[in-house]
């Protein structure tokens, strides 16, 4: 149940990263709505995760697999380059995040 609040949490908070390139500075209100919709709501099933799994892993978690999917799909949908520097990046993220969890 932990796991399944603190990846609603990660989703959540991609969610919300995802508007911010769309909501151009605050000035257009449904993106920024959705920016503060998805934080809030991240950061209430983060605290819930919390309860049960330790500080440490659950934010090494939320923040590094937070970045790599907001990574992805920004790539996908705003064709934002992949570079080798970045790909080594991302790489390091997953690797320190599976380390984090043994």
């Amino acid at each position: 149940m932990a796991y399944g609040l603190l990846f609603g949490g990660i989703l959540m908070e991609v969610f919300g990263s995802f508007f911010l390139k769309r909501a151009n500075g605050f000035r257009n209100l449904i993106p920024t709505l959705m920016v503060l919709v998805g934080y809030f709501s991240s950061l209430v099933l983060v605290t819930l995760a919390m309860q049960r799994l330790p500080l440490g892993v659950t934010y090494a978690m939320w923040a590094g697999l937070g970045t790599f999917t907001t990574v992805v799909l920004a790539v996908v949908v705003y064709r934002e380059r992949l570079s080798l520097s970045r790909l080594s990046g991302l790489l390091a993220i997953v690797i320190g995040a599976i380390l984090l969890n043994i």
